[in-house]
């Protein structure tokens, strides 16, 4: 018996076995191409040789595969009685293909946890993954120390698909704010600014800025306000002018220009001079509408 399985030896597979292996477990593991898991195997990483194995082998399976659909199928189509055994899984879910693994686990006996990790495999290769977890509340309690041996575990409801939910609501501004940066750094690259003043000055931006802007976004928006700081107009013309400047150096402007709609939209519907956070009860941009170019702005 091990004390971690690992089904699945792509990226982020290989850093959990890892990273468990480093932190003390015995660890087995299975891909469906053995050369990958072969290429992990050392003194506390042994390969097995079937997915009934890598199931059997130990208390808790982590299934890191390409998609949920794969993660169910290679539970169910082991047979495998698993009472007394925790299943979790890190491929993305709704909540009802969530429910759709955990009733497999639970059919077969075994208890089912959802893993959203927040972060690459980098981060959890050195032990410094970020984990939330749903599911089963008794499963997490009995698992808990060996996620917080490889980083910090946060439970977050004991409603399958739970973790992942919330995991999209913490991350989903993440990659907007990657292209920005990246097409920032090739502003300054074209204006011959340095890169490590670029990295200064934008953490010394953000790290103000977020805690304020969270602080604002926490609040309800007064639309008898006299005045507001920023309005849903201002955001849109800023929106064309952003979308413009990227224009002109050659860069994509197309995050920009979907922006510019959605704050059109809103203008369109009134709320121009409202506080800008009124943006989220707008649900979608609308292909055809207004754009950068016929805003009057350039």
């Amino acid at each position: 018996m091990s004390d971690v399985s690992v089904m699945g030896a792509g990226a982020m597979g290989g850093a959990l076995a890892g990273a468990f292996a480093v932190s003390g477990a015995e660890v087995t593991i299975w891909n469906r191409t053995r050369e990958k898991a072969e290429a992990l195997s050392g003194p506390r990483i042994r390969v097995a040789e079937s997915v009934a194995e890598t199931l059997s082998s130990s208390p808790l399976t982590i299934v890191s595969v390409a998609d949920h659909e794969l993660a169910r199928n290679l539970v169910d189509g082991a047979g495998v009685d698993l009472r007394g055994k925790v299943v979790a899984s890190t491929s993305a879910v709704t909540l009802d293909q969530a429910e759709a693994i955990d009733a497999v686990v639970s059919t077969a006996g075994g208890q089912y946890l959802d893993l959203a990790i927040l972060g690459g495999a980098s981060e959890v290769r050195s032990g410094a993954g970020v984990f939330l977890v749903s599911g089963d509340r008794a499963a997490y309690a009995a698992h808990r120390e060996w996620f917080e041996r490889i980083g910090t575990a946060t439970y977050v409801d004991d409603v399958p698909g739970a973790a992942y939910v919330s995991g999209n609501a913490v991350i989903i501004g993440y990659l907007p704010m990657v292209v920005s940066l990246l097409q920032g750094l090739r502003i300054c690259e074209q204006h011959e600014f340095s890169s490590e003043w670029f990295k200064g000055a934008v953490l010394e931006f953000y790290t103000r800025q977020i805690r304020l802007l969270l602080d604002l976004l926490a609040e309800t928006p007064d639309p008898s306000a006299a005045e507001v700081e920023g309005s849903v107009d201002v955001m849109r013309d800023w929106a064309a002018e952003l979308a413009a400047l990227l224009r002109g150096m050659g860069l994509d402007s197309g995050m920009y220009d979907a922006l510019h709609r959605l704050f059109a939209a809103a203008s369109t519907a009134g709320h121009g001079d409202d506080a800008w956070t009124r943006i989220a009860e707008h649900s979608a941009t609308r292909t055809g509408g207004s754009s950068p170019t016929n805003s009057g702005r350039e």
